[in-house]
């Protein structure tokens, strides 16, 4: 299977998967929304690790720049990443303090407490990348979430044998997203997700409305060149890479004291609890490796 490279008359584009200096990205808000804009694309959506700092940036560019958007965040689990959306009326504080974002350090939910959370506040979870190589999930939650990441421009071509998830959508009766997961400007664009240019893009929910209704369609725009000259990536990517593992063994080696300790006091495994942070045992991290996607 292959996905599509055009959208149809009645469609327009978005890139629903970005990061910015926020994070572990290179750049601003607003310097990813006028790339967006360059790439005709209608809207962009930037999800930044475990944090919702870049909210308030993220609005007010597309708002100045007239390109939709919505409220995202890719969150950190025990076993791998998630992307969290929500409507962009969503009080940032109430999700930070829910999700414990912005403290200073990364909580690692298990997968289910965290989509439970996510739902709670009024928002809709996707898988990125679930099949790797960085922080995969694969299909275990497919069940439980609004949507997949069918193909993902910063790690995969749009070949099988690169191990994305052509139509896991539609097995799954989940919406299915095509993104560039871009952290700097170039990449804005190279895989984007398909939906009904009739939408209203004023209403702060439109990106949820089309999660729900699966409204949405995986298209790629990646070429053999964008490829070639993505492969500098990993250069510039390298210090950003070293900083977010050293956070992710910081906090997973933390954790698993504070759980150990929980667990020889009290005879209970912390680790069979559906809200406990953290897993028993350490998940390993690339190194040297892009880290973040």
């Amino acid at each position: 299977m292959r996905l599509s490279r055009h959208p149809r008359a009645d469609e327009v584009l978005v890139d629903p998967h970005t990061h910015t200096k926020f994070s572990d990205g290179l750049s601003t808000p607003r310097k990813m929304f006028l790339r967006a804009r360059e790439q005709s694309l209608r809207g962009l959506i930037i999800t930044d690790h475990d944090t919702v700092r870049h909210w308030e940036p993220a609005l007010l560019a597309a708002r100045r720049l007239g390109m939709a958007t919505a409220l995202g965040v890719e969150l950190s689990t025990a076993e791998g990443h998630l992307l969290a959306y929500f409507a962009c009326d969503t009080p940032a504080r109430r999700v930070a303090r829910a999700l414990r974002l912005d403290e200073g350090t990364i909580h690692y939910f298990e997968p289910r407490s965290a989509i439970r959370r996510v739902h709670e506040l009024g928002g809709l979870v996707c898988v990125p990348h679930p099949f790797g190589p960085f922080y995969p999930l694969g299909d275990r939650y497919f069940g439980l979430v609004d949507g997949v990441e069918e193909y993902n421009s910063w790690i995969y071509r749009d070949t099988l044998r690169f191990h994305n998830a052509f139509g896991c959508g539609a097995r799954h009766r989940v919406a299915a997203l095509g993104a560039s997961d871009s952290h700097y400007p170039f990449t804005v664009g190279f895989g984007v997700t398909a939906v009904p240019a009739a939408l209203d893009f004023t209403k702060p929910d439109w990106f949820l409305h089309c999660l729900r209704q699966r409204l949405t369609r995986p298209i790629v725009l990646q070429r053999p060149i964008h490829r070639r000259i993505n492969y500098l990536k990993w250069t510039v990517s390298l210090p950003l890479n070293v900083r977010y593992n050293a956070r992710f063994f910081r906090a997973k080696w933390r954790g698993y004291w504070r759980q150990y300790y929980y667990e020889m006091i009290s005879g209970e495994d912390a680790s069979q609890e559906g809200d406990a942070p953290l897993r028993k045992h350490p998940v390993q991290a690339p190194l040297g490796e892009e880290g973040r996607s």
